[in-house]
């Protein structure tokens, strides 16, 4: 076996996606590759090569990704494979050594993807940083506490229309949000609103409703209806529902609640702090399931911490040990002010607390907390330097990720 790892060009793209075929299981097919060739950078896209054969996948996307306070550079690892004929053969740690380098080269101070399974990406420094919910709602249960009226303020509108006012919202909203990343045009265009149909199951065509106030966008809704065998049996299927406050996300869940011929609402993803279920009537009638959305791996130790902000003044000493990213290894001081701004350096004092990259990649973002982690035994040290870890990394908002990516 020749294995060699190497950036692609331009002759091999359909044979690089339909590497991807086998290991994500699906079939090619033309509209699914045009999409796939203008939303992916080519300068960063890999294969792993055995002879003149792609036998793996790599590429990464140039993300801008939101933290608390602040925006961070991240390198957002996607099409991650090996064809089933080569696993077992170091392709995956290879691949993965690479990508972490490039990124560290390329000034990204953190890694980001969601995980096909659960059991693999942890033992490269990646974290679950964020958390969504799944949720299902029988239509009889979708009733407001207390309604709101939507009069004439929500609207249909078209692709197109949809792109031009979608976009700029999105940024609004997305700038608050930890765990949200930036949407370039293409992105848009050829990613999040291309509507192919083989990527339906089953149901309609998009259907893009904006919210409107003083003729201003404020809200968005992108869903699809998918029919049943039974009449009026119909499952709304929420793709997105974005707002910029309260009231306009309440107004857009209110138009869904009225949706006709519908018998079950469901989203694949919402946040984990939604304020839907205390706005309806009766709660418990929402199906909540939570699973893991985006894992974080940070590449760069003390300028990630010091490029987010935090909620509580404080100092606090750790170590880290990584393996996949060597620059990294040493202790580490991490100062907080009274405003909220850190600064992390290398320092020779004794860590106080011992954290891996899987640790400090889960919680980056706000998330998972570092007691829990502590009672999983996950890090280890003097406890009240983990609370203290806590108080700083709190944030107002629960990390989430829009989109798989």
């Amino acid at each position: 076996m020749n294995l060699q790892y190497r950036p692609i060009s331009a002759d091999l793209l359909e044979d690089y996606f339909k590497a991807t075929t086998v290991p994500f299981a699906f079939d090619f097919n033309e509209a699914g590759f045009e999409r796939f060739s203008k939303v992916f950078e080519m300068p960063r896209m890999r294969a792993a090569f055995d002879g003149d054969s792609i036998v793996g996948t790599f590429a990464t996307h140039s993300l801008q990704l939101t933290v608390p306070g602040g925006v961070v550079p991240t390198g957002g690892t996607s099409v991650v494979t090996v064809l089933p004929t080569h696993r077992r053969r170091g392709i995956l740690r290879m691949m993965m050594t690479e990508h972490l380098r490039e990124a560290y080269e390329n000034g990204e101070l953190l890694a980001g993807l969601w995980a096909s399974e659960s059991n693999i990406y942890g033992r490269f420094g990646y974290g679950p940083a964020t958390d969504r919910i799944l949720a299902k709602l029988e239509k009889p249960y979708a009733v407001m506490k207390h309604p709101v009226n939507i009069d004439d303020s929500l609207r249909i509108v078209d692709r197109e229309e949809a792109l031009e006012l979608f976009s700029p919202l999105y940024e609004e909203i997305r700038a608050t949000r930890p765990g949200m990343f930036s949407r370039r045009e293409a992105w848009w265009r050829h990613r999040f609103l291309s509507d192919v149909e083989n990527l339906r199951g089953g149901a309609t065509a998009y259907r893009y409703i904006v919210h409107m106030r003083d003729d201003k966008p404020v809200g968005y809704l992108v869903f699809r209806v998918k029919a049943a065998s039974v009449f009026a049996a119909n499952t709304a299927l929420i793709q997105e529902l974005l707002a910029i406050d309260p009231a306009a996300e309440k107004a857009l869940w209110q138009f869904v609640f009225g949706l006709d011929l519908v018998s079950e609402i469901s989203c694949w993803n919402l946040p984990t702090d939604t304020p839907l279920r205390w706005w309806l009537a009766d709660p418990r009638r929402m199906e909540r399931i939570v699973q893991d959305g985006l894992w974080i791996r940070v590449v760069k130790v003390d300028a990630a911490l010091s490029q987010r902000k935090y909620s509580a003044a404080g100092k606090v000493t750790f170590s880290i040990e990584d393996e996949q990213c060597p620059w990294n290894d040493g202790n580490y001081s991490l100062e907080v002010d009274q405003d909220g701004n850190g600064h992390c350096q290398r320092t020779n004092d004794e860590a106080a607390v011992q954290l891996t990259p899987f640790s400090l990649g889960s919680a980056y973002l706000g998330g998972p907390r570092f007691c829990e982690l502590a009672r999983a035994e996950i890090i280890s040290g003097d406890f009240q330097s983990i609370e203290k870890l806590d108080a700083m990394f709190a944030w107002n908002q629960a990390p989430w990720c829009q989109e798989i990516f």
